[in-house]
């Protein structure tokens, strides 16, 4: 396989947009079967100058020390010699041979491609993922979401899923004399499909035996905080819509759900003109979700898109959309990308040929499978293998200890600080 990417005379060129959990995956996975004299190159385009490792993000806020282990520069990503690069920029449209993306200057940039991978991923209500373009921002403001914890003494986090857990969790371990509520509007914690009932239970169980208040079944409405505006630094009296309860709280966190967005699909259409004009591109997203429909082989679910792939959070490819998913999905997508690398005909007047499945492989999603870290000293975890891990043992030998810092770091070719 790799001589017939060695022997084609044609530049195949591979972009990638989004360099964080999926798209470093598939970058990395075809580096190691892309030989460096080879006429593929791979593209990074991505809107900051370095990924954050967002899986760290609550460690950071609670342990000044630990921000500096979440955004890794993508110095080291490429060799110093390879014909790879990375193209700092935020993409503005996705046509389909081609991006454009808005630089700095306000001048449009246009980055050809034969492969396109799209693992532009999710946003998550701060402090998970702040909508920054740098680290310096990112830093910075992690720094002052530490000061408002630091300084309240009552604090709600409304949202229940992963993120408002190990939310709750990581501030009661930091700080044990503040009073932590978690609020929730289903009957149990982190209540996904695929995962067992005493997966939920532990979790609950674990952040009342810390000392967190766990309120299930209610829903509350604070004026201002939403997924934008998901941290408020306000003395408030916090009303149960579902009964006549009151909580006094000086600081509020909004931790509910992840977010896509696919508005650079909008300019996307068939190169065929017998079909761009009854292209429409909602057909490609799921409605309530906005996620892009993928096919098993992580193709955009369209015969018009064989060269487009969309891999992570962005996509429907998973249940329940995970770091690790993204990276098992990017890793699938390295190797479909180099078998269709290895077809590619020298008179193909597109660059590529993949109109077939054949030979292409199924993505299978990861079977659920979550670690939940509250704390440096451990957390829940539901593992395929063995199951729902009670002790916090398991959890800190998993994730809780490093939160996979050395790992990321690694995998960026860089030394952890």
């Amino acid at each position: 396989m790799s001589n017939s990417i060695k022997d084609n005379t044609r530049t195949t060129n591979i972009v990638v947009i989004g360099g964080s959990y999926g798209g470093i995956a598939c970058i990395n996975a075809l580096q190691q079967k892309i030989p460096k004299d080879s006429n593929v190159t791979i593209t990074l385009i991505e809107s900051r100058d370095a990924r954050y490792h967002c899986i760290a993000s609550y460690r950071a806020l609670v342990q000044k020390d630990f921000v500096k282990n979440t955004w890794i520069p993508y110095t080291n990503l490429f060799p110093k010699d390879s014909p790879h690069k990375v193209v700092r920029g935020h993409v503005q449209h996705i046509l389909h041979d081609h991006v454009l993306l808005e630089e700095a200057a306000g001048n449009p940039q246009r980055v050809d491609f034969n492969f396109l991978v799209i693992a532009t991923g999710s946003m998550i209500p701060a402090p998970a993922k702040f909508r920054v373009r740098s680290s310096t921002e990112g830093i910075k403001l992690m720094d002052k979401t530490r000061e408002d914890v630091e300084q309240s003494s009552k604090i709600v986090v409304v949202g229940g899923g992963a993120c408002g857990v190990e939310l709750a969790g990581e501030i009661k371990y930091a700080h044990p004399t503040k009073s932590v509520t978690l609020i929730h509007d289903m009957p149990h914690l982190v209540d996904y499909p695929n995962f067992p009932q005493s997966f939920k239970d532990e979790a609950k169980r674990y952040l009342e035996k810390q000392g967190v208040e766990v309120v299930l079944n209610e829903r509350v409405e604070i004026d201002g905080l939403s997924r934008e505006n998901s941290v408020q630094k306000a003395d408030r009296t916090v009303k149960f819509k579902g009964s006549d309860r009151t909580i006094q709280s000086d600081l509020q966190f909004f931790s509910i759900g992840i977010q896509v967005d696919t508005s650079i699909l909008s300019t996307l259409c068939p190169a065929e003109s017998e079909t761009k004009d009854s292209f429409d591109v909602e057909t490609i997203l799921v409605p309530r979700t906005r996620a892009i429909r993928v096919r098993p082989t992580l193709q955009l679910d369209h015969d018009a898109f064989p060269h487009i792939f969309a891999i992570g959070d962005i996509s429907n490819a998973d249940p329940v959309p995970t770091c690790m998913a993204a990276i098992a999905a990017g890793e699938t997508c390295a190797r479909n990308l180099i078998k269709l690398i290895h077809k590619l005909p020298g008179d193909d007047k597109h660059g590529y040929h993949c109109r077939s499945r054949d030979a292409l492989e199924d993505y299978v999603p990861i079977r659920a499978q979550m670690v939940l870290a509250m704390n440096p000293t451990g957390g829940v975890s539901h593992l395929p293998i063995v199951g729902t891990w009670f002790g916090s043992a398991a959890a800190y030998l998993v994730k809780s200890g490093d939160l996979f810092t050395g790992r990321f770091w690694r995998e960026m070719n860089m030394a952890r600080p």
